[in-house]
C-alpha cells in the first residue's frame, strides 16, 4: 500500500511528488529503524522511474518523428549545467530530451505563414500575361533556384591561437537564463544560435537571378565560448562624431557582459583612438552601476575624437596601442564608430593576428548619415531623422510668418549620402526643394533654375522651403574655387564648400533682379541633431547591436562588426564593411522618387528614367 501511494504522487500529484523528494534523505537516514518501510518506498520511486522512462522514451520518439515534418515547434533551449560538451536539453513544458544538434528557431510570424494553406499561394511558372507575354502579375515567370549559397567568412581567435580551449556557455548572472530544476519550468529566455544558421543577403529574386546568393552568418549566443569570463578583460572605445544611441551601447555592453558573461574586468577607453596613444586620457572603469542611467543622455561618457589611427599610422604607433591595451590586461576590444573607424580597426585586428595577440576585436556600426555599406540602418539615423523634421517644421513657421517673400533653408547633415535630407523631407511632406550630393541639380541645371522654381514657390502659396544637405552641390561649388588645393579635417575627410550660404547669396540676387524683396531664415540644427539622447527605436536597436557584438566575441569572433541585414542580426566582417562603404543614395532609385514626388521639384537633367 505504502508503494502504491508512492507511486501515485509520483506520477498525479506534483505538490506531494516534491515533499517526497524533499524527505528522501531523510527517510533514506534512518533506513536502519524502518526497513520494511524504505524498502517499500523506495520500490515505489523505483518502478515510478521506470514508467517515467518508459514515456519520456515513447514521447522523444513521438516528438522525433513529428520534428522530421515540420519545424513548427515551439522549443525552448538551454544549457544547464550538468550537461555534456556539445549536448543540448530541449524543454517543451514539463518534457525534456537530449539533442546533439541545434536547430532554428521559428518566430509566432513564421510558424504561422509556414502554416498557411497551398490555396493562399501562385505555382510558379505557371499562367500567361497577355498574347503569352510576360503580365504584371508574373506571369509565366518561373524563379531561378537557389543552388548555391556562398557564406561570407569570418575570422575567429582560434585560427591563429589554436590552443584556446572550448567550454560551455554558462550564464552567469542573469535572472532571464536561470531555470526551475523542480519543475523545469522558469524565466528561460531564448536560444543558443547555431553556427549553421545564415541570413541571405540577396533576397529579392527574379528570373533573371543568379543561382547562387550570399550569406551572413547569423549573430546571437553561442552553446560554446573560447574565453573564460574571469581572465576576460573588455575595453570598449567610441570614434568619431556624436550620434544618438553611444551611451545606449556602451550600457549594454556592459551589462550583457557582466550579468550574462560574468565578466568584472570592463574599462572605457576615453577619447576614442587618441586614447590609445595619449596617456593623458586614461581608461575608465565600468560596472552597470557605473552605467545606469546613461542611456537617458545624449554624447558619450567615453569622449570620443576624430583620428589617433590612419592610414599612415605606423608599425611602432601600433606596438604602442597594444602596449596600452597590455597594460590593463585587454584581451576583448569593442571598437564604436563609422566607416574610418572601421578601418582603424581592421588595422589593429591585422596587427593582431600578425603577432598573435590574444584579443578578440569587434566592430559597432555608428554613422549619423546611415552611409555605412551593407546594413539595413545605423543606430541614431532614426533619432536624426525625427530631430531633423522638427527643425523643417521650424523653418516652415519661419517662412510662413515673415513677410514677404518667406523663404526658410535648413541644412542637414550629410556629407557624402543625403539619406538624413531626404528621410526628413518625406516625413515633413512640406518641403518644395530638397538639394544632396548624389543629385547634381546644381551641375546640372544651374542655380538659375533653382532660384527660378523657388520663386514660383513663394509666388503660388506666399513662402518656400529648401533642405540642403552639406554635401550638396559640392562638385558645383569646387568648380567656383580659385585654389585647386584640397583643405582636410582630422579624419581625413575632404572640407566642403558652403551650399547654404552660396544658395542664399544667389536667391537674395534673383530676388533682387526682380526687384521683389526677400526673408530668408536659415536653419542649422546640425550638432542638435547628433548630440540628442537615443530615441524609442533607436535604443531598441542600440540594445540588439551591442548584445551581438558581445556574443561574437565572447564566442571567440573577431575582426567582425554587428549589423543588421534584411531586418536579421549577422555578423558581418570588417573587410566587407571596408569594401562596400561609404554607401550612397542611388538618384535614380525609388527614395529619390518619392522625394522628387513630394516636393514636385524639377528632375535634374540627366537623370531621367525610362
Amino acid at each position: 500500500r505504502c508503494a502504491h501511494c508512492a507511486l501515485s504522487a509520483l506520477l498525479f500529484h506534483p505538490p506531494t511528488r516534491t515533499r517526497l523528494v524533499a524527505l528522501l534523505p531523510k527517510m533514506f537516514s534512518k533506513a536502519g529503524e524502518y526497513p520494511r518501510t524504505t524498502a517499500l518506498v523506495g520500490g515505489g520511486f523505483a518502478v515510478a522511474a521506470a514508467y517515467c522512462a518508459y514515456k519520456y522514451l515513447n514521447n522523444e520518439e513521438r516528438i522525433s518523428s513529428e520534428s522530421d515534418k515540420t519545424r513548427n515547434e515551439s522549443v525552448l533551449r538551454f544549457a544547464p549545467m550538468n550537461s555534456p560538451k556539445g549536448k543540448k536539453i530541449e524543454v517543451t513544458g514539463l518534457k525534456q530530451r537530449r539533442a546533439s544538434t541545434g536547430g532554428t528557431l521559428l518566430s509566432s510570424r513564421q510558424k504561422k505563414m509556414k502554416d498557411l494553406p497551398d490555396d493562399f499561394f501562385e505555382v510558379s511558372g505557371e499562367g500567361e500575361g497577355k498574347d503569352g507575354e510576360e503580365g504584371t502579375r508574373g506571369g509565366n515567370q518561373m524563379l531561378e533556384p537557389i543552388l548555391k549559397t556562398k557564406i561570407l567568412k569570418l575570422d575567429h581567435v582560434r585560427d591563429y591561437i589554436p590552443n584556446l580551449k572550448w567550454r560551455p556557455n554558462r550564464f552567469k548572472r542573469s535572472m532571464a537564463f536561470r531555470l526551475d530544476k523542480e519543475t523545469a519550468k522558469g524565466r528561460i529566455y531564448g536560444s543558443y544560435t547555431p553556427d549553421s544558421d545564415v541570413v541571405l543577403f540577396d533576397i529579392v529574386r527574379g528570373k533573371k537571378s543568379k543561382p547562387e546568393a550570399m550569406a551572413f552568418r547569423r549573430a546571437g549566443a553561442r552553446s560554446e565560448i573560447c574565453w573564460d569570463a574571469a581572465k576576460v578583460c573588455a575595453c570598449i572605445v567610441t570614434c568619431g562624431g556624436l550620434c544618438p544611441g553611444l551611451n545606449v551601447v556602451i550600457n549594454e555592453i556592459v551589462e550583457v557582459l557582466y550579468y550574462e558573461y560574468g565578466v568584472d574586468n570592463i574599462y572605457g577607453i576615453k577619447g576614442g583612438y587618441r586614447g590609445l596613444l595619449d596617456k593623458g586620457y586614461g581608461f575608465e572603469r565600468l560596472t552597470p552601476e557605473s552605467v545606469m542611467g546613461i542611456n537617458t543622455k545624449g554624447g558619450t561618457i567615453l569622449w570620443s575624437s576624430r583620428g589617433g589611427i590612419s592610414p599612415n599610422s605606423s608599425e611602432e604607433e601600433f606596438r604602442k596601442i597594444f602596449k596600452r591595451l597590455e597594460s590593463v590586461g585587454c584581451n576583448m576590444l569593442y571598437i564604436i564608430g563609422g566607416d574610418g573607424t572601421h578601418r582603424g580597426a581592421y588595422r589593429l585586428y591585422e596587427h593582431a593576428k600578425k603577432h598573435r595577440k590574444k584579443i578578440a576585436i569587434a566592430g559597432i556600426p555608428k554613422t549619423i548619415d546611415n552611409d555605412m555599406g551593407v546594413i539595413d540602418s545605423s543606430f541614431g539615423f532614426n533619432t536624426a531623422v525625427e530631430q531633423a523634421t522638427k527643425a523643417i517644421f521650424s523653418a516652415v513657421t519661419e517662412a510662413t510668418c515673415n513677410k514677404p517673400n518667406g523663404v526658410g533653408i535648413v541644412k542637414l547633415m550629410g556629407r557624402h549620402a543625403g539619406y538624413i535630407a531626404c528621410h526628413a523631407t518625406l516625413a515633413s511632406r512640406q518641403v518644395d526643394m530638397c538639394l544632396i550630393n548624389e543629385d547634381p541639380f546644381l551641375e546640372n541645371n544651374g542655380p538659375d533654375a533653382l532660384a527660378k522654381y523657388i520663386e514660383q514657390s513663394v509666388a503660388a502659396k506666399g513662402h518656400a522651403v529648401i533642405v540642403v544637405a552639406e554635401g550638396a552641390g559640392s562638385r558645383f561649388l569646387e568648380s567656383l574655387r580659385e585654389s585647386s588645393e584640397d583643405q582636410k579635417d582630422a579624419s581625413g575627410n575632404k572640407a566642403l564648400g558652403s551650399p547654404c550660404e552660396f544658395i542664399i547669396q544667389h536667391l537674395k540676387g534673383h530676388f533682387k533682379k526682380k526687384g521683389k524683396e526677400v526673408v530668408i531664415k536659415y536653419h542649422d540644427p546640425s550638432y542638435m541633431i547628433r548630440s540628442v539622447p537615443a530615441n524609442a527605436s533607436d535604443n531598441v536597436l542600440c540594445v540588439v547591436l551591442a548584445q551581438n557584438a558581445v556574443h561574437g566575441a565572447m564566442a571567440g569572433y573577431t575582426g567582425f562588426t554587428s549589423g543588421i541585414v534584411n531586418n536579421r542580426s549577422v555578423m558581418i566582417p570588417m573587410p566587407v564593411i571596408m569594401a562596400t562603404s561609404p554607401s550612397f543614395l542611388n538618384p535614380k532609385g525609388r527614395t529619390w522618387s518619392r522625394v522628387l514626388a513630394a516636393t514636385q521639384q524639377p528632375v535634374s537633367k540627366g537623370l531621367h528614367t525610362s
